[in-house]
């Protein structure tokens, strides 16, 4: 079974141990910056933002800082002139986005989070409401390792063309315990000769749209060359497929499962995930609350990888999706 990447269990030791050495603590609250507090920020720094909204896009300017918020209560709300968090400066996993809500990003590429020569730590966060004209209506990432934990990315949009929620290219990003839906295009796309992402224990569902007329919208649409890991994922309601490999539509990932061997596609699922609630229209929803999975018999509850390196919080079997594994919100 594949463990945890290294760069996760270095993420997990530092949430549950003390920060120790010179690195500070900067405070931003409302009326304040967020920017402004990268700025001044230097290696191993938090910049610990209160509850609010910040009106501000962000830049981590390739240092090597966590940005933590107090969860979906801290709202960086975009500018609409370009990606509201980027990274391109080189950052590594030690450049961290942790607990924010996202959202009101409006780009070419990475409506809401760009992801460019750089390999940060994405983890608890919701992507929600930002649009791209090109590429990744949610999040961008090219040339990367990026890791994404326990994310929440729903309702992102095109502006034109047709980009997709998250979109990668020539990267190989690893995706574990994520709920990527209701995109109005794919869930996610992966393009590049390079690119081999790892893609476990997500939910992905509901993603696409008719769009001038056109039916569009597949969980997953790999062009990687056979070389991503799309792994106990759940895959429920996209619409048109729920994988596009190989030059193939497959309508149910368990037909996919047949065609194409282990260890590239194994243990996912087809089927509802049972959210505890879901609103069609993001101004009628609730976020995060209408993607909880519920209690009982969906397809997402203890159905994630087995390994116990990725069991929830309470030592039973990984939940798929962003409620799911060690990361979670407490």
């Amino acid at each position: 079974m594949k463990r945890l990447p290294i760069n996760a269990l270095t993420l997990l030791a530092a949430i549950i141990m003390p920060s120790v050495g010179l690195s500070a603590t900067i405070n931003v609250n409302p009326g304040e910056s967020i920017q402004a507090a990268i700025d001044v920020a230097i290696s191993g720094d938090t910049v610990a933002v209160s509850a609010g909204t910040y009106s501000e896009d962000i830049d981590f300017l390739g240092k090597a800082i966590s940005v933590v918020g107090a969860g979906t209560t801290t709202v960086i709300q975009g500018t609409g002139t370009g990606s509201v968090v980027t990274f391109a400066n080189g950052e590594g996993p030690d450049s961290i986005l942790d607990s924010v809500f996202v959202t009101g990003g409006s780009a070419l590429l990475g409506g809401g989070v760009t992801i460019i020569g750089a390999s940060p730590t994405l983890v608890r966060n919701v992507v929600a409401n930002n649009s791209a004209s090109s590429r990744g209506s949610g999040i961008y990432i090219e040339n990367s390792t990026a890791e994404l934990y326990n994310n929440l990315i729903v309702y992102n949009f095109h502006s034109s063309g047709d980009p997709h929620g998250i979109q990668i290219f020539d990267a190989s990003p690893t995706i574990i315990n994520n709920t990527i839906a209701k995109q109005d295009s794919n869930g996610i796309l992966i393009r590049g000769a390079t690119s081999a992402p790892l893609i476990m224990n997500n939910v992905i569902s509901r993603n696409g749209a008719n769009v001038d007329g056109e039916r569009r919208g597949r969980a997953i649409c790999d062009f990687s060359g056979g070389d991503a890991v799309i792994q106990y994922n759940s895959f429920h309601k996209n619409r048109r497929a729920a994988l596009l490999a190989n030059g193939t539509d497959y309508r149910r990932i368990r037909s996919a499962q047949r065609d194409i061997d282990p260890p590239r596609l194994l243990g996912n699922v087809d089927g509802n995930p049972r959210y505890r609630r879901f609103k069609r229209n993001f101004e009628d929803a609730t976020i995060p609350d209408d993607f909880l999975l519920r209690s009982g018999r969906g397809r997402a509850k203890d159905a994630g990888n087995p390994d116990p390196a990725f069991n929830d919080l309470d030592g039973s079997r990984n939940d798929m999706g962003f409620t799911g594994g060690p990361f979670a919100t407490p």
